[in-house]
């Protein structure tokens, strides 16, 4: 498998353009890539005593963070690449479509991952609610 490597710098520079032609459709967009990501991560691990563990390793192996924790129903990272100090709203949508992935194989169901806290609005760090969608 081949990677491919993007800088911080040239993220933010993706998310502009985006932003220029959807508004703010384009967080909606980087979910989805998110998810596309966080399958490619996951499907590397077996989903034994260790997943979590396994995957907040990848995920910043990936270099999506310098450090994330996965709990039962929330998420923290510290060190997204998608952080933006000059933003004036949350901007980590690739990392939320990635937990979202994580915590969907972990659990079996749908989830809807909520960015509660980020680092761009000045947090400490980002904070993701993790609820199940149920039906």
């Amino acid at each position: 498998m081949k990677f491919v490597k993007i800088s911080q710098k040239e993220l933010k520079s993706m998310a502009k353009l985006y932003e220029s032609v959807m508004a703010t459709a384009y967080e909606g967009l980087f979910y989805r890539e998110g998810k596309a990501i966080g399958k490619g991560i996951i499907e590397v691990i077996d989903k034994d005593d260790g997943f979590m563990g396994k995957a907040e390793k990848l995920v910043q192996a990936r270099g999506w963070v310098d450090s994330l924790t996965l709990e039962d129903n929330v998420a923290y990272s510290e060190g997204s690449i998608e952080i933006d100090e000059t933003s004036s709203t949350k901007t980590c949508h690739h990392l939320r479509g990635i937990i979202s992935s994580i915590y969907e194989k972990y659990t079996g169901s749908m989830v809807e991952t909520k960015e509660i806290k980020c680092e761009s609005l000045g947090d400490e760090r980002c904070e993701f609610k993790i609820e199940t969608k149920g039906f």
